[in-house]
């Protein structure tokens, strides 16, 4: 819909910032060798086939990255190894959803599937939320009929859902309550980890609960810094920071009273698209969720002397004019940001389609169903993933509602 309209750009080359960034040690020194460019293809290439074995089916990620380039990836003094390594981890959460790959199984090499097109799509020059304005504007007419805002209630917190009689009931956190013939909940598996508990009344059965509890969902947050001007070369695409063991382990004990530990897991920053002045920096795992816990303030110091340790000698890094992140991982509403299959996930990869399956009431109704990208059992933790589930579960429902 948006594509139709000119509003987004098919191509956004997000694989291509990381392998032909700027590589850069907590020394301040560019890995110029040779072999970097050829161990980050074999770093992308690791996770491209299946689990070979049985060993290999059981192995987790971070395990099975070991075994495939033991005999590969080899240490030097232009290219100290175990950093680069390091740095492939955080890269690999990134775009697994995990806290560490040791968490993350090597079935999701074969139970993720990727999604036919180009996967990463670019809102040019805006935001997400103005697209979904725009289009609204555009199809109006075709949608005003369905009266969808007049539908749609904004500020009710759901504290519980009963779900055992021949009605559904919806209780709110300002004690308002709404009754229907069903409920689809769709909200996030962070929350359903956190409340699931006190949520639905009475309990969910255990085959869900075992669902909920083995599939995994992780932090991942990005930081954007907005400069008054350009400072790095049109070439550079980003730059990508390794740490050694001694130079982690002096800054955090240096910084120790400011909290800036979580500064050592910012893998790098890149460029973005269609904001020429502005940086990307990305965090992951137990450091991301320290972060969001800083105020705006606190981080803008902190990443800018970050920018300073790794690129100072070589740039004059002005103050960035806005500074803004994510918090996907404390926020209430979210508890995380995409599901993955942990090494708790059954090896057939049927978690995803336990939490899907609708519960009933005592007339074989369903009654309770699921939605949510957790809930698809190969798109999990994408956007076109969820909106495949709300489609699922709209036909269960009109299909229910035909008899």
């Amino acid at each position: 819909m948006a594509s139709d309209q000119n509003l987004v750009s098919d191509r956004r080359e997000t694989m291509q910032q990381f392998m032909n960034s700027t590589f850069v040690t907590s020394s301040g020194c560019e890995i110029k060798s040779d072999r970097l460019r050829e161990y980050i293809k074999v770093a992308y290439s690791v996770f491209d086939d299946s689990p070979k074995d049985d060993l290999e089916r059981f192995m987790s990620l971070g395990e099975l990255f070991h075994k495939r380039t033991e005999n590969i990836l080899i240490d030097s003094e232009e290219l100290p190894l175990k950093q680069f390594i390091n740095w492939c981890q955080h890269y690999q959460n990134s775009y697994n959803g995990s806290d560490n790959w040791f968490e993350a199984s090597a079935i999701n090499i074969d139970t993720y599937k990727t999604c036919p097109g180009y996967p990463a799509i670019s809102w040019k020059s805006k935001g997400f939320s103005t697209i979904i304005d725009l289009l609204q504007e555009k199809f109006n007419d075709e949608t005003e009929h369905l009266c969808i805002k007049d539908k749609v209630i904004f500020g009710k917190e759901v504290v519980k859902i009963y779900w055992s009689g021949d009605l559904a009931e919806v209780l709110c956190a300002d004690n308002s309550r709404f009754q229907a013939q069903c409920v689809l909940s769709t909200v996030s598996l962070g929350v359903l980890k956190n409340v699931c508990n006190e949520l639905f009344e009475p309990e969910i059965p255990e085959y869900k609960l075992d669902a909920i509890k083995n599939i995994g969902i992780g932090t991942v947050d990005k930081l954007f810094l907005k400069f008054p001007y350009k400072w790095w070369p049109d070439t550079t695409p980003g730059f990508s920071f390794l740490w050694s063991d001694d130079d982690r382990e002096k800054f955090v004990k240096e910084n120790k009273r400011r909290g800036w530990d979580y500064l050592c897991d910012v893998f790098g920053f890149y460029i973005v698209d269609n904001c020429p002045n502005t940086l990307l920096g990305w965090i992951v795992g137990p450091a991301a969720r320290n972060m969001e816990r800083k105020s705006i303030d606190e981080i803008k110091i902190g990443l800018v002397y970050l920018l300073n340790k790794f690129l100072g000698d070589k740039f004059t890094i002005p103050q960035p004019d806005l500074v803004t992140r994510s918090q996907w991982g404390t926020n209430s509403h979210f508890y995380g940001s995409y599901s993955f299959h942990s090494m708790n996930t059954d090896k057939e990869g049927n978690a995803n389609s336990q939490l899907a399956k609708p519960l009933v009431n005592s007339t074989g109704k369903n009654i309770l169903l699921f939605g949510g990208e957790a809930t698809h059992s190969h798109y999990f933790s994408t956007v076109h993933g969820a909106i495949e589930s709300g489609w699922r579960e709209a036909d269960r429902i009109l299909e229910q509602f035909k008899e």
